[in-house]
Formats: C-alpha cells, structure tokens, sequence
C-alpha cells in the first residue's frame, strides 16, 4: 500500500549580485502589486497567473505579503561540484525589464543535505518564494510515494482537546499519554500578551507586534511538531495503526460562548492531523482519522449516552457506573470506532488490517468473568492470559 507525502524544503538564496538581488526584488514587489489589484503588474507569465488565483482564492488583505508562487515547470535545482560559489544551484523565473519579457537567472543556494534525495523533476511541485528578515528563501515543495505497512499489533487512538491538544490511548490495553500541555501555555501566553498590548498607546503596541510577528504561530507549530514525534514513537513500540477523531465542522454550529470558543476553536486541530499524517506516513505506517461526533459524551465501555460531566475532566456513565478521564474515554471510542465497533467505515476498508494476535489478553474481575482487556482499572479487574481469539 502507498501513500503520497509532500515535504517543504527551505533553501536559502546566497550570494547575489547587485543585478539578481534586484531582479528578485522586482518580480516580489511586482507579485504583490499584481495580487492586490494591478492587471498591469510587469511579471513572469507564468507567474502573473499563479498571482491572478492567489487574487481570486485568498483575496488577501492590502497590507500583507503573498509568497510568490513559482510553477513547477518554469523552476529546477541542479548540483553541481565544480563551482566554488555553491554546489547547488536554483533557477528562479523572473520578468527582465531590459529585454521586457520573462527570463530567468540562476542563484546559488544552500539546501540541508538530509532533503537533498528528494531533488528530482518528478518530485517537485509548485514551490514558493518568500522573504524573511532581509533574507530570500524557496520553500520547495516535494511530492512523492511512500509505502506503508498494511497489517498492524495494536490501535494507537488520538483524541484532540482544548486542554491537551492530543491524549493517546493503546487499544489492548487502555495505555494513556497526554501531549501538548506547552501548545496551551503559548498560546495562553500570547492571549494575554495581545491584551495588555491592547492597553498600551497605539504607537507602543504596534512596535511591540511587530517585533513578536509570527513567533507564536512558529513556536506552537513546532510543539505541534514534537507531540507528532512523541506520538510516532508510541505506536512503533506497538506496531499500531494511528487513528485520530476528525474535528471538520467543529467551528460550525457550535457557539459555547466567548471563553468556551476562545479555547477550543483556535486550537490548531487540522494542522496537528496534517502534521500527524505526514509524519506516519514517512514513518511506513497508516495515519487514518474517523468520526469524533459523540465519542465524548458516549460510555467506551457499553456504549451508553446516559452521561455527566461534572468535572470536566471526568465522565461518568450513570447506566454501568463507569468513572474515567473524560479524554480517555474519547480516545477509547474513537480507537474502537477504527476497528469496527459503532462505525460505519471500519479500518479494514481503508486498507489497514490490525493483526489477530495469536493470545487476547484478557482480565479476570473479582467475580471470576473475563474481560476484554481495555477494561477500566477502576473495577479492580487484573491481568491474566485469555484463550487463542477467534
């Protein structure tokens, strides 16, 4: 089985003369007039009509930059060790003035040497070229096809949340990790950070925002990045398959008033998938996600709704008096959705098969009955080895 993953590599541009320096600058300056409104923005053709749909797609607001989208067939990236400059080399399409029509130059550039296997033509998609700090940067889109396994031991289940933005339960035997306490205290930080810049005279705030720019959006994004890691590392001590609730639709209909909204929609949940996808997938291992509706107000264990949340952070089901972590309960629903109880789409129609072990490993309770194994821990229930499972 395959699967496609895309990577962005970052390469800088280094090295510039006075005349590609200023060729750059002109092609951005002219993309951002051309994305803004002017029709008669002097730019790269191929380049005016990616502008033209960054118009009509994102109509971007006056006062920001676009990143200069650069079409795949008009852009390359070459080695070459005989050069003293730079062994790498990146050909950026441009609009010369002095010949009045598209051209291109050639600009050195530096690339980490971990990506450089995914520099081929077939590989590289539209790319982008931005600006950073008086800096020139390619973020160079990459696409190509992974394996991944197809057969799995165990159930790695995601639930994301507003406190944690990811809490993971193994299926055969209710495991629970809870990630990303510092995603929430970043961006409790900045909160709070934006208000009493709020506070301050209008000269004095828009000194200290501009000084901040997007650091909060990169420091969560990169938290976001090492719960992926920790959450990678979970599932191949356990061969599982990931599967994490789906959160479309969560912004819609779903007014909980200002403090409530505040926490939960603008928690990053798309991005933390993408990333979680991403990452399983160059790992070799299935990331699939399933319906999140009801998993946090249903009982895991019999499937009731008759449900309080007294605490928040803990359910109770008044049908078999089950008292857990209200997360590990959602993520002990979604893990049992992947594999066909109370689904529609079971796992095995997405092309992921967990692995009959060869033993279930079951818990005997007090009363002698045997159990499956992701019993509760509350109902005093212990380990012991179950029959060969059907």
């Amino acid at each position: 089985m395959r699967r496609e993953v895309t990577t962005t590599v970052r390469v800088k541009l280094h090295s510039l003369t006075e005349r590609k320096a200023r060729l750059v600058e002109r092609e951005y300056t002219a993309f951002q007039d051309a994305v803004h409104g002017d029709d008669d923005a002097n730019l790269y053709s191929a380049t005016k009509q990616q502008a033209g749909k960054v118009r009509s797609n994102k109509n971007p607001r006056a006062d920001t930059d676009q990143p200069v989208v650069l079409r795949n067939d008009c852009i390359t990236i070459e080695h070459d060790e005989d050069t003293v400059l730079s062994s790498w080399w990146f050909k950026l399409p441009v609009y010369n003035p002095e010949k009045e029509h598209g051209d291109s130059v050639w600009v050195p550039v530096r690339v980490p040497e971990k990506d450089t296997h995914l520099f081929t033509d077939e590989c590289i998609r539209d790319s982008e070229l931005v600006q950073r700090d008086g800096e020139w940067y390619v973020h160079l889109v990459c696409k190509r096809s992974v394996a991944v396994a197809d057969a799995y031991d165990d159930v790695l289940a995601v639930d994301m949340g507003a406190k944690w933005i990811a809490v993971s339960t193994l299926l055969s035997d209710r495991d629970t990790t809870f990630h990303g306490a510092e995603v929430r205290r970043v961006r409790e930080h900045y909160k709070q950070l934006r208000k009493s810049i709020g506070k301050r005279k209008v000269r004095s705030g828009a000194k200290v925002m501009e000084r901040l720019g997007d650091k909060e959006s990169r420091t969560v994004e990169h938290e976001l990045y090492q719960v992926a890691n920790e959450l990678i590392a979970r599932a191949q001590e356990r061969n599982a398959v990931i599967v994490f609730g789906d959160m479309t639709g969560l912004r819609v209909d779903n007014d909980e008033g200002r403090y409530v909204n505040d926490k939960t929609h603008k928690m990053p949940y798309a991005k933390m998938a993408n990333i979680l996808t991403y990452k399983a997938h160059l790992d070799g291992r299935e990331c699939i996600s399933v319906k999140e509706h009801n998993t946090s107000v249903t009982c895991w264990r019999c499937g009731s709704k008759n449900t309080s949340r007294e605490v928040q952070g803990r359910l109770e089901c008044h049908d078999c008096g089950l008292d857990d972590n209200a997360d590990k309960n959602g993520a002990s629903n979604i893990g049992q959705r992947a594999v066909g109880k109370d689904i529609t789409s079971p796992l095995s129609t997405a092309g992921a098969v967990v692995a009959q072990p060869e033993t279930q490993v079951v818990l005997e309770g007090t009363s002698g009955e045997m159990e499956p194994a992701n019993s509760p821990e509350d109902v005093g229930l212990t380990l012991s080895e179950g029959s060969p499972r059907l």
